[in-house]
């Protein structure tokens, strides 16, 4: 049993039915009326109904014309069983034009009073109606229940009420009241009732162990700043010591951006901003139209949750476009300039999840400078435990993900489009510039679809030559018409690039760095715009089992130098390459005592020119076991040796073809 808090116990609230419930039949329909949809959403005592209906029989008219009165009050449909109100309740109806109220009786009946205008309901016409209330014995009917509630505050629930709700009015004050009633409280859930827009001239401000409940609602910034945080500008906290354990459920939180003589908001600010807190959850929100800032930043904060919410519209009102970065959920920490209140003590966010939400424009904005991200550190801070699953990112003026200083993140089974750099980008500040390393350690990145980044990598891990990322892992990614590299790992130790799908690419489809033991293994790779697979300046590490299937130009596997630092003990092995521009395989300046083995090359429908080539700086290379047959090749032309003529057949000889079959 879920029992409200402060509610008393009495017989006859023993018997209620607190258990959450979704239903969508049971609709009762008279004649003249068909269903559309129905769906009917019953949590902790607060129902919620949508229905939505299609006139069939007659034209239903005013009872006199420009009178708003229906005849009759006409039954539109009834609730099911045990679904109806504890009291009449008002709801309003629409049909995208023209709109009136409603009533919902307690037998279930919703009944049409009254019309806009001079209009009607035609044949045909779709009407939709939205309503919420309480009811104190959910899953029981009005006339079983002996005992009502009678105050909302007994069962821990704020109502906001006195608000104009008309998008306009500042009903900051009426919000507000019940956010501090609930403070003065303990704690609660703060209701604010669907169907109105609510104009918030400036932040509200949300206390510990409160519960916002916006469903069907819509709160507006109409003045210059964000709506809603969890501190006062007065407050001070260190650690994570500041107001926690919140939940915001539901509701369109519109930031209302200027842009195009629309909207008022022309200040960098949030729309949400959580600071030194814990155990904070944005559910089922949509927060739209921000201006400069971020849709929902966790500062200083353990324990932040973003569940199945919709990030529409931003926009750069900066001046000089200097926050075309800006995240929609940005993980942050207490840094002067980065927190909006002290202590600036480099309290870091942690144990952050980002899971199953849409992120891309709006009605009327663009998209955000990035999805999900960071972009500022401090020495020895890490973001640790970060999540970013299951979501939809729909464009970015750079990366989709920016995991700048996270440890131990995981990035999985997000789609992503059209952004203007990468997809995805793991990184840190270089120690060269920052005067410290940190190192963003052991990212788990997989499942993700990346289609059509325009610039960057796909997917781009890049530590630095003094400060190499441990434990990266690449796994079961697909990189679609990137408008460069298609996975890239840069300056890594023992990196995993395994099981990964890249298709056509401007450039490299994949590129191993300054990296060591790096395993390259199971990838699929076609049509890519350069190398399939380059693999440079990197010691030790396999590239196995890859399949490669056509190359605008160079090579289907590339071993070599950058920068006069070279590929040494490089295993190639067990790959099929199809169809690259020039060689199979390029063993290039700088690849010492590599060892190309049991690797199928063919030409297909491509041009290649030969099925393995050595560079004359190529070194101690063993080349033996290899199917270059079916290409029309000599000996000469399947495997161009090197000056430093490389071993071919098991015994160490050199002479071609060796134990390679052409």
């Amino acid at each position: 049993m879920q029992w409200l808090n402060g509610l008393k116990i009495t017989p006859e609230r023993l018997m209620d039915n607190t258990a959450d419930e979704i239903i969508t039949t049971g609709l009762s329909v008279p004649a003249g009326w068909t269903v559309s949809s129905f769906t009917g959403i019953r949590v902790h005592g607060i129902t919620e109904v949508d229905i939505f209906m299609t006139r069939t029989g007659a034209d239903i008219t005013e009872s006199s014309a420009g009178s708003g009165n229906i005849t009759g009050d006409p039954v539109m449909c009834t609730l099911p069983s045990d679904w109806a109100p504890p009291r009449a309740v008002n709801a309003t109806w629409g049909n995208g034009t023209t709109d009136g109220e409603a009533t919902i009786v307690t037998s279930g009946d919703v009944q049409l009073r009254s019309i806009s205008g001079s209009a009607g309901i035609a044949t045909g016409t779709n009407v939709r109606v939205t309503c919420m209330w309480i009811s104190e014995s959910p899953g029981r009917r009005v006339a079983d229940v002996t005992t009502d509630v009678t105050t909302f505050t007994e069962a821990g629930l704020f109502w906001v009420t006195g608000a104009a709700g008309d998008g306009t009015s500042d009903d900051r004050w009426a919000i507000q009241a019940q956010l501090d009633a609930a403070r003065d409280a303990g704690g609660g859930t703060v209701v604010i009732p669907a169907g109105k827009t609510y104009g918030v001239g400036t932040f509200l401000v949300v206390y510990d162990n409160t519960t916002i409940w916006a469903y069907g609602a819509t709160i507006k910034a109409i003045g210059n700043s964000g709506i809603l945080r969890n501190f006062t500008s007065s407050e001070t906290f260190a650690g994570y010591a500041g107001h926690s354990r919140i939940q915001v459920l539901g509701g369109t939180w519109d930031g209302n951006a200027a842009s195009g003589g629309v909207g008022t908001v022309t200040g960098m600010t949030n729309v949400m901003g959580w600071v030194h807190c814990s155990d904070i959850t944005v559910r089922d929100a949509t927060i739209s139209n921000v201006s400069s800032a971020h849709a929902c930043e966790f500062n200083s904060t353990d324990g932040g949750r973003v569940l199945n919410c919709r990030f529409e519209g931003f926009k750069d009102n900066s001046g000089d476009a200097s926050r075309g970065f800006a995240e929609a959920v940005q993980i942050d920490l207490a840094k002067s300039g980065s927190s909006s209140i002290g202590l600036f003590d480099n309290t870091p966010s942690r144990n952050i999840v980002v899971q199953g939400c849409y992120f891309g424009p709006s009605s009327r904005l663009g998209t955000f400078g990035r999805a999900v991200g960071s972009h500022t550190t401090a020495s020895g801070t890490y973001f640790e435990n970060i999540q970013v699953i299951g979501n939809r990112i729909n464009g970015a003026i750079q990366e989709g993900i920016h995991a700048y200083g996270w440890r131990r993140a995981v990035i999985a089974d997000n789609i992503i489009t059209g952004t203007g750099m990468a997809g995805i980008k793991v990184t840190g500040p270089d120690p060269a510039t920052a005067g410290y390393t940190l190192l963003p350690d052991t990212p788990d990145i997989h499942g993700n679809v990346i289609d059509t980044n325009a610039t960057e990598s796909g997917i781009h891990v890049i530590g630095y030559a003094t400060a190499l990322i441990r434990g990266v892992t690449l796994q079961s990614n697909t990189v679609r018409s990137s408008g460069s590299i298609g996975l890239r790992a840069e300056y890594c130790t023992s990196p995993s690039i395994t099981g990964n799908t890249v298709d056509a690419t401007s450039s490299t489809g994949i590129l191993v760095q300054g990296c060591t033991d790096a395993a390259v293994s199971g990838n699929t790779l076609r049509n890519t715009g350069s190398n399939a697979i380059n693999f440079t300046a990197s010691v030790g590490g396999s590239v196995t089992g890859n399949t490669v299937n056509g190359t605008s130009s160079n090579f289907g596997v590339f071993v070599g130098a950058t920068g006069g630092v070279s590929s040494t003990d490089v295993l190639v092995s067990g790959n099929m390459v199809t169809a690259a521009a020039s060689a199979g395989i390029r063993l290039s300046t700088g690849a010492v005592r590599c060892t190309v083995q049991g690797n199928k090359v063919r030409k297909g429908s491509g041009a290649t020119v030969n099925g393995i080539t050595l560079d004359a700086s190529a070194t101690a290379c063993w080349i033996a076991g290899n199917d270059l047959s079916g290409n029309s090749w000599t000996a000469g032309v399947a495997i161009v040796a090197s000056t430093a003529a490389p071993k071919l057949d098991f015994a160490g000889g050199t002479t071609s073809p060796g134990h390679n079959l052409i």
